[in-house]
Order: structure tokens, then C-alpha cells, then sequence
């Protein structure tokens, strides 16, 4: 019985023990947009093709947009993005989108800080 009792306590602890793959201090906008994007976020290896969530700002607002990074690939940059309201931004042109930030990685399925 004794036995039974400690493998008991033993898959309730390990059960119990499931990591969050939000960090506490991530926005709800941005795990919003990780999910809005989440059928485009790839990654087949690291460093070398992969579909990451980054945010900019574009004409005073935040948005949030996909972005291909790929040394051997010739790929256009983004042309719309979204605000935390869901609205679509068209783009008229990336290189008026500043402070651009990782918000989310697809190889490690991490959010950045």
C-alpha cells in the first residue's frame, strides 16, 4: 500500500508539471497574433529558413506581421500586418515600418522579451 501511495504522488507530481509556453509577462495581443499567424509560422531550420511574428511601427501604429528569414532565398518583405484590434494594414511601403521587433520564434516556439 505504501508503495502504491508514493507512485501515486509520484504522477500527480509529474503530471502537475507541465511547462507554459507563455511567459507570464507576454501580451494578450501578442499571443493573439502568434495564433492569427499560426499557419504561417514555420520553421525548417534554424537560422537558415524559417517564418517568424514581428512587430513595427507603421504610421504611429503597432503591428504585427510575418517576416521570412532565409540567407539563400530571394523573398519579398511583408505587405500588410495587423493591429491588436484585427485591423489589417496594407503596407505601402515595409521600409516605413521602424522599430521592427521578434515577438515570437518559430524554431524555438519561443516568445521574446
Amino acid at each position: 500500500m505504501k508503495r502504491c501511495c508514493i507512485f501515486l504522488v509520484a504522477i500527480l507530481w509529474i503530471a502537475g508539471c507541465t511547462k507554459d509556453e507563455t511567459p507570464v509577462d507576454t501580451s494578450e495581443c501578442v499571443v493573439r497574433m502568434k495564433d492569427l499567424y499560426k499557419s504561417e509560422l514555420k520553421c525548417t531550420e534554424k537560422g537558415t529558413m524559417e517564418i517568424n511574428l514581428y512587430s513595427g511601427l507603421y504610421k504611429k501604429e503597432v503591428v504585427y506581421f510575418t517576416n521570412i528569414v532565409c540567407v539563400a532565398c530571394n523573398t519579398v518583405p511583408p505587405s500588410f500586418g495587423y493591429t491588436c484590434d484585427n485591423k489589417k494594414v496594407v503596407f505601402d511601403n515595409f521600409i516605413n515600418v521602424t522599430d521592427i521587433k521578434q515577438v515570437y520564434n518559430s524554431c524555438t516556439n519561443e516568445f521574446m522579451k
